[in-house]
């Protein structure tokens, strides 16, 4: 009897589409059969896959933990491409599921397809149009990716508009060019909470680490000191920071003696930094040598004391976000350039070596730079992550 062909699962719109996959191919493994994530643009190959093809197929697919395979043209920037036209074949016969990437969004929440997008195979069975709700409460404009004005106002994201957005630009246009195929609207798993009143969420179990400590070289003094809109620098970055996350949570890092009085002063925990020639790397070790102190504490979360624009509840959102990704790493990311930028998570159990063993002038992002497949990514207007670097 001929082998029954594999149901094909694809997953496009933005974010959620691996972690939806994932999930899906874990089940079928559940229930004793043999499942493959794939794409047909560009997917992040596991960390733990390992090389499990056997003859022509040898070099594209992965075994990874949990008994789902991978299959893909292996990038040097460590992603998998779509598999050539024979290893697609070859995975469509030897598996019982076959799960797609169809689409890509830049690590952003919502996006608006353009011509040629999604690409989804023309035998799919499921098409599951994923929108990302770790976008509610903020502006579409910030967290949509190819954002159109003549397509979408901008305006607050919530789930109504996220259906919205999927059924205009996803779920209609896929019924009519794939009849065949069940096509559906799957919210990511993120569960948004209430942000509107910071004061009644419970305390995040992160250490926060304002980085006060810089010569202002480039300024010409020490800018931390100066008034700012009629309040010192650092202490505008700072309340931020303690009104998003707690007092209690956050830690200053400096060399000069009238932050450390000020902070003293308010019940802030304040360190010395003896060592602030070397650079901020001293800093960072200082702050990741007390996050490591608090045995509550699941990630150290960097902030830039000349950073006063960051509002408290991106602040508050953009932590609980990171917590919630299971990533080791996460970044604020400046739009509409995609350029990382402070503040910078850290996993401590997982990272708390590499930022200790940070020297010199260079800060933790060079640390993250180096695994871009697990860093959780919190878009955000450039004008909200600015630093002071000129009077």
């Amino acid at each position: 009897m001929a082998h029954k062909r594999a149901i094909i699962i694809t997953a496009v719109g933005a974010g959620g589409k691996t972690t939806y996959l994932e999930r899906r191919a874990a089940e079928f493994v559940c229930r004793g059969m043999r499942a493959a994530v794939t794409t047909t643009t560009h997917i992040w190959k596991p960390e733990t896959a390992k090389p499990s093809g056997s003859g022509a197929h040898r070099d594209y697919i992965f075994h990874a933990a949990g008994g789902i395979d991978y299959a893909g043209t292996l990038e040097e920037s460590g992603k998998l491409s779509a598999p050539p036209v024979e290893v697609w074949d070859f995975i469509l016969e030897e598996y019982d599921a076959v799960l797609v990437e169809g689409d890509g969004s830049h690590c952003m929440p919502v996006k608006i397809p353009r011509e040629g997008e999604p690409v989804i195979p023309e035998n799919t069975d499921e098409i599951a149009v994923i929108m990302g709700r770790q976008a509610d409460g903020r502006r579409l404009d910030a967290v949509c990716h190819r954002f159109d004005t003549e397509k979408l106002p901008s305006g607050i994201v919530t789930d109504k508009m996220l259906e919205e957005i999927a059924d205009m630009f996803y779920i209609r246009p896929l019924k009519e060019k794939y009849p065949h195929a069940r096509v559906f609207y799957s919210p990511s798993e993120y569960e948004p909470e209430h942000w509107t009143d910071l004061a009644r969420l419970p305390e995040l179990p992160v250490t926060a680490v304002l980085l006060a400590s810089g010569f202002g070289r480039r300024y010409g003094g020490n800018k931390l000191l100066e008034d700012f809109d009629g309040q010192l620098l650092y202490l505008r970055a700072l309340n931020h920071v303690t009104r998003a996350l707690g007092k209690k949570r956050t830690v200053v890092v400096t060399q000069y003696p009238e932050i450390m009085d000020a902070m003293n002063a308010e019940g802030i925990t304040a360190l010395y930094n003896d060592s602030a020639a070397e650079g901020i790397s001293a800093s960072i070790r200082i702050g990741t040598k007390e996050a490591l102190r608090r045995e509550d504490t699941e990630a150290v979360i960097f902030f830039a004391a000349d950073m006063p624009y960051l509002p408290s509840d991106e602040i508050r959102r953009y932590v609980h976000q990171f917590l919630w990704s299971g990533k080791r790493y996460g970044c604020m990311e400046s739009m509409p350039e995609h350029i990382m930028t402070n503040p910078g998570a850290f996993r401590l159990k997982e990272t708390s070596g590499q930022l200790l063993g940070l020297s010199g002038d260079r800060g933790a992002m060079r640390i993250m730079k180096q695994y871009p497949h697990d860093i959780y990514r919190y878009q955000i207007a450039e004008t909200a992550v600015l630093d002071i670097d000129v009077r």
